[in-house]
């Protein structure tokens, strides 16, 4: 099947030119991704891992972002690596894209015999090396890293508090930063208990990056969160997403120009019997429910969102592409020119 390539690219072209024009005005620019793959044993109709992994990787380097967040990329082992981010690694990286470099000193969920499972490992990060490069403190702390929700604030549920958050300081090779990249995935359970958790998490986040940014000698750099919240408007208006707006992170989706809002960030739909891997997308008449979001706090301006879709000529999921149960979301933020 052919896919239906013209009306996308102009309407990409136009909205290239369109950013263009906003970041003469607003400073220099760099694009953020966050995408959810779906775990190696993602839940059925999904093909497996040996099918999906390439799809993903294509997803990725076709993309062009210059940071992305990855959520769901696991540990898990692979039929062709120990894990799966490190598959998703080895795959993009012909493309340019590398992880942040960090030592086991700043991996707070290292592996050790006293405690093996501290995190649950489906977080991580990605740069492209040719726009962008890390940062080194200026005081010599270490400059990425992992960490997790527990140490981030107590009293969490347990799935809750052992998911991973992948950090790293990064800047533009053309200008924009330095700031503190994050990925995150908070609990999927919808009870109250977990609900109440995530609320937490996002409470804490702006005050826990404030001083994190002090101790490693960054303070005030803006922050740039990629994150699946299991968390959208109509079904929790007071949920995380809501408690970072009003804590004073911008929402990416807020950008002047906006593609794809009538479609969802991920292929679950009760209406239609969905179940993560339909043949087509879902159509909302308004705007789409969404769990996965690209927030940033400080001196950043969002030009432009998109959540990506690869369809065909009628309408259906490119199989190429289909590579997880979530849509790719992709916004250009720019960052003060001061």
């Amino acid at each position: 099947m052919k896919r239906f390539m013209i009306p996308l690219l102009a309407v990409m072209v136009s909205a290239v030119i369109t950013g263009q024009a906003h970041a003469q005005e607003a400073g220099p620019v760099l694009a953020f991704a966050s995408y959810n793959v779906c775990k190696t044993n993602c839940s059925a109709p999904a093909p497996g891992w040996d099918i999906r992994r390439e799809r993903v990787a294509r997803v990725i380097t076709e993309s062009g972002v210059d940071v992305i967040g990855l959520q769901e990329a696991t540990w898990q082992p692979t039929a062709t690596a120990k894990t799966q981010m490190l598959d998703i690694q080895r795959l993009v990286a012909p493309a340019g894209y590398v992880a942040p470099q960090f030592s086991q000193t700043s991996n707070e969920c290292a592996w050790t015999a006293a405690d093996p499972h501290k995190c649950t490992h489906t977080a991580a990060l990605l740069f492209r090396s040719s726009t962008v490069s890390q940062v080194p403190t200026p005081n010599g702390t270490p400059s990425a890293g992992v960490t997790f929700e527990g140490a981030i604030v107590q009293g969490l549920d347990e799935d809750s508090a052992s998911r991973e958050v992948a950090w790293a300081y990064l800047r533009g090779l053309d200008g924009p930063g330095p700031f503190l990249a994050l990925s995150v995935h908070t609990t999927t359970f919808k009870d109250e208990a977990h609900e109440a958790s995530r609320v937490a998490f996002a409470n804490a986040l702006t005050g826990w990056t404030q001083a994190f940014n002090d101790q490693h000698g960054m303070s005030g750099v803006p922050v740039v969160l990629m994150a699946d919240l299991n968390s959208y408007a109509m079904r929790q208006p007071m949920g995380g997403q809501r408690v970072l707006m009003e804590a004073g992170w911008v929402d990416s989706a807020t950008a002047l120009s906006r593609r794809n809002t009538t479609y969802s960030t991920i292929n679950y739909n009760a209406l239609r019997g969905d179940t993560g891997f339909p043949l087509t997308p879902y159509v909302f008449r308004r705007e789409a429910t969404r769990i996965d979001y690209i927030m940033a706090l400080g001196d950043v301006t969002p030009l432009d969102y998109e959540v990506v879709l690869h369809l065909t000529a009628d309408g259906q999921f490119d199989p190429a592409y289909q590579g997880s149960d979530h849509q790719m979301i992709r916004t250009v933020l720019a960052f003060s020119g001061d």
